[in-house]
């Protein structure tokens, strides 16, 4: 069978970029690859053309990393996957029962990037969709993730995130920032009391994986206007991810201390 090796090596590109957050130089993708930098120089330009890779220039040196789009083409197999299918109706029953918006999100690239949306009837409209990223300073689903996460993940979020003022409540310093996440330590869910729009209030709690390590979180997403307790509906929508993490074959017991 005759293959195409262009294809091929985009393919290979696309697979090394996709294990790491620090991305890599052409130079270095030349050299992991074993070809010319030519010949990889007009592939990656092509994907960086087609928002399949991105160029980050942060550094002064310039590296790429994977893109929306790869994950926008590969989300489409995310309604098969395992974590989805077993916390889609518990979402769906969430929201139904809050009269609220659920999702599932994970951390990539230091954003909150949305895998599962639910909306129930009467729910608030939201502007975040499957595939759509936000900053995690304002975001519940971010603090969550960031809390529970490694120290190493935290500093670089921490360095990488403008902490932009979206509303009058919105989180805008590190110091306080960090003070939030040892409240979500202690809590076992974080808030978003109008950080975002003045109309929504959300909680988050994390999703972890059969080892303690969390691979995802779940949020609630409400009115202000509203009669729910914030705290109340943090209690909730923890129960709801511990029992989703339970599914996964996580209990307290047999998380890995790190």
């Amino acid at each position: 069978m005759k293959l195409n090796r262009t294809l091929l090596r985009a393919i290979e590109i696309l697979e090394l970029l996709s294990k790491t957050k620090e991305g890599y130089t052409l130079a270095q993708l030349s050299s992991l690859l074993d070809s010319p930098k030519s010949s990889v120089f007009d592939i990656v330009k092509t994907l960086v053309y087609k928002n399949m890779i991105v160029e980050d220039n942060q550094s002064g040196i310039t590296k790429y990393k994977i893109g929306l789009q790869t994950f926008l083409i590969g989300s489409s197999y995310l309604n098969d996957i395992d974590i989805v299918n077993i916390a889609k109706q518990d979402l769906i029953d969430l929201a139904n029962k809050m009269q609220a918006t659920t999702f599932m999100a994970i951390l990539d690239d230091d954003m909150v990037t949305y895998l599962y949306k639910y909306e129930s009837e009467k729910t608030i409209i939201t502007t975040a969709n499957i595939g759509s990223r936000r900053s995690v300073h304002s975001a519940a689903l971010g603090k969550v993730m960031l809390a529970f996460g490694s120290d190493e993940d935290l500093k670089r979020a921490i360095q990488k995130t403008e902490f932009v003022a979206y509303t009058e409540y919105t989180i805008t310093s590190v110091e306080k920032y960090l003070d939030e996440l040892k409240e979500v330590r202690k809590l076992g869910y974080a808030k978003s009391d109008r950080e975002d729009t003045l109309q929504q209030i959300a909680a988050a709690a994390p999703i972890r994986d059969h080892d303690g390590t969390v691979i995802a979180a779940i949020s609630c997403v409400g009115f202000y206007e509203s009669q729910i307790n914030l705290d109340d509906l943090g209690v909730i929508v923890k129960e709801v991810a511990d029992r989703i993490s339970s599914k996964l074959g996580y209990a307290p017991c047999n998380e890995v201390r790190k």
